[in-house]
């Protein structure tokens, strides 16, 4: 029962010779369970003692609202083989460390789901500390492929970026098939894509055989230069996205042309989601600007293209729609086809694969929260490394393994 309670508390390898009580603070002073040591330069056992060492403090976890700290008496040995002095190894306690394993482990676990701050509070370790352990946990920060490499089924991947602060942008790389996160890369920069995605070990090159992006064409470039064999399908959620934003801005410039105000809600709202009122309302803005009607008609009819089973029938309503398009001899519409149709095999290439970035979206979901619980951040660096840490199981950190 008490190596059962010293395991709990993280002192396994010690023993207790007293414990110190204050108001805020608990000192428990230890002293190590062997009679002997390992000599670090030759590795031979020795029991021959030489002297006591000067107690060394150390912090620990807290109990409820008071801090711990393991006074530590460690003693010096003299190895017989190599003649070498040297001093014990504690088990709780890292060569040259001012805190506990246990200690170590509970920020890194805290880390998870609170800020620097609030981890400060909470256990009484500074934010240069974290950040410390922060790296020494998560570097390099590349995802495990050990899973992928197990399985034999066919591996879809997810490239999306998301904003670090302002413009300046950060990619996501994950796994659509496990689901997982792969990694976080520090721009948007083609060279820094190639090089990431030329890193991905060779056996798994051959499994991955799709990946879903946005309509950028940087994605697409490095993709077929690493990935010959993999399709590429575009997000159907960026292209309605796309398609309401276009949708925006075509209102804003007639709502400024003629001096009046366009509701914006109503005509981002899918038609099946109208009630009837509202469709009257919208059909009397399409009599006023038949313009804003062929927009709004696109981005429908894209959405109804997305609800076919049949590749086939897809493309033929695809293929319409850009003819329609092209037939309005308006400019911004007509931008909008061209994007389509270089996009065209991509757009198609969903109703192979079904594939969506839906899970990388929750990545970013889960990081801008990070981030609002941080009030930001002014290093990529400790970012990247703690968005990493929140998305990825404890079990993969080797010293949760």
């Amino acid at each position: 029962m008490k190596n059962r309670i010293l395991s709990l508390f993280g002192l396994q390898g010690v023993k207790v010779l007293k414990v110190i009580e204050y108001y805020r603070q608990i000192f428990i002073y230890v002293y190590p369970s062997r009679k002997t040591a390992d000599c670090p330069t030759c590795s031979k056992r020795t029991k021959t003692f030489h002297q006591y060492c000067q107690p060394c403090l150390v912090r620990h976890l807290k109990l409820g609202k008071r801090q711990t700290f393991l006074v530590i008496l460690k003693r010096r040995f003299k190895c017989k083989n190599c003649h070498k002095v040297f001093t014990e190894r504690v088990r709780p306690v890292a060569k040259w460390q001012r805190k506990t394993k246990a200690l170590e482990e509970e920020v890194i676990e805290s880390l998870r789901e609170m800020s620097f701050a609030s981890v400060k509070r909470k256990l009484g370790v500074g934010y240069q500390a974290q950040v410390k352990l922060l790296k020494k946990a998560m570097s390099p920060f590349e995802g495990s492929w050990e899973l992928e490499r197990k399985q034999s089924r066919p591996i879809s991947m997810g490239i999306d970026e998301h904003s670090f602060s302002g413009h300046d942008m950060v990619l996501t790389i994950t796994d659509l098939t496990t689901p997982a996160l792969k990694s976080i890369l520090p721009n948007d920069k083609k060279a820094t894509l190639d090089q990431y995605l030329s890193g991905i070990p060779a056996e798994i090159k051959p499994k991955v055989n799709s990946f879903c992006i946005d309509m950028k064409a940087m994605y697409k470039y490095s993709i077929k230069r690493n990935f010959p064999q993999a399709k590429i399908v575009i997000d159907h959620f960026h292209l309605i996205y796309d398609a309401n934003r276009r949708i925006d801005e075509e209102r804003r410039i007639t709502q400024n042309m003629h001096s009046v105000k366009i509701p914006k809600k109503l005509f981002l709202k899918n038609r099946e989601n109208l009630k009837e009122n509202e469709k009257k309302i919208l059909d009397s803005w399409f009599k006023r600007f038949p313009d804003l009607k062929t927009y709004w008609f696109v981005k429908e009819s894209l959405r109804t293209m997305y609800k076919l089973i049949q590749k086939q029938k897809a493309k033929e309503k695809l293929t319409s729609l850009i003819g329609i398009m092209y037939k309005q001899r308006d400019r911004g519409l007509s931008q909008w086809a061209d994007i389509l149709e270089y996009w065209q095999d991509e757009i198609l290439n969903f109703f192979d694969y079904r594939i969506t970035n839906a899970y990388t979206e929750g990545i970013h979901t889960k990081l801008k929260l990070i981030k609002r619980i941080g009030f930001g951040f002014k290093n990529k660096e400790v970012y990247i490394r703690k968005a990493a840490l929140a998305c990825l199981p404890l079990a993969l950190l080797p010293q949760f393994s």
